[in-house]
């Protein structure tokens, strides 16, 4: 299973570029779990069905419109519970708290509510609440330490540093990876996104939180590398 799982999110993120090249919509998107996301077999096999059920996605539009709707500037986030470790899990039995940026006009509301539903599927389609309020999500890009090209094969991936924060609710800080993160020097992607449509790499969590109501209790998970960094396209 963990290999098919590896496989599918090499496959996903290769589709990417041309999903990319026609998207109406882009932006900035970053996810934290409560697992590590970029690790050993050892350690992914030790969480699975145990730990990794529990995750903050944030979306932020870059530029274009949903379904007639300008979302330029706007973003839309959700905190999401699974029955067990996601990618393990029944995608139809998770329960969701979606996130929408209070600036939003009613028709943007709308809009953004059903791009987060399409984008984060079947996870999305049972929403406990739906809330509004203040939100940022910004993505700094930073020269890898290793250079931007012939990086030897060791080299940690290389994601933007990100911060998310949705006022009272939510939020995600990341760093890039690098060499004092390896743990078994056997690291890979344990699991896929869990967005459609979305170009990233795996990125150490400096700070993950939800602390809004709607799930079964709160969560606090920093210190570990279970982020995801990089763009959506659609």
């Amino acid at each position: 299973m963990r290999t098919i799982t590896r496989v599918f999110g090499a496959i996903l993120l290769s589709l990417v570029p041309a999903v990319a090249g026609a998207a109406g919509i882009r932006g900035d998107y970053v996810e934290a779990r409560n697992a590590d996301v970029y690790t050993g077999p050892c350690f992914s096999n030790a969480e699975v069905l145990i730990h990794g059920q529990k995750a903050v996605l944030a979306w932020k539009v870059n530029q274009g419109s949903w379904k007639g709707v300008d979302l330029a500037g706007l973003c839309v986030a959700a905190a999401v519970q699974g029955n067990t470790t996601f990618s393990e899990d029944d995608p139809e039995q998770a329960r969701a708290v979606l996130i929408v940026d209070s600036r939003a006009n009613s028709r943007q509301r709308e809009a953004l509510i059903d791009l987060a539903r399409t984008l984060g599927g079947a996870r999305l389609g049972h929403l406990t609440q739906v809330t509004a309020t203040r939100m940022s999500l910004t993505l700094e890009d930073h020269p890898s330490p290793d250079g931007d090209s012939a990086r030897p094969a060791h080299a940690m991936p290389h994601a933007p540093r990100a911060s998310f924060w949705a006022a009272g609710i939510a939020r995600i800080v990341t760093r890039p990876l690098d060499e004092r993160d390896h743990a078994c020097g056997n690291e890979v992607i344990a699991y896929p996104p869990l967005s459609r449509t979305v170009s990233v790499q795996p990125a150490y969590t400096l700070g993950h939180e939800f602390k809004g109501q709607g799930l079964d209790g709160r969560w606090d998970d920093p210190n570990c590398r279970s982020s995801f960094v990089g763009h959506f396209a659609y």
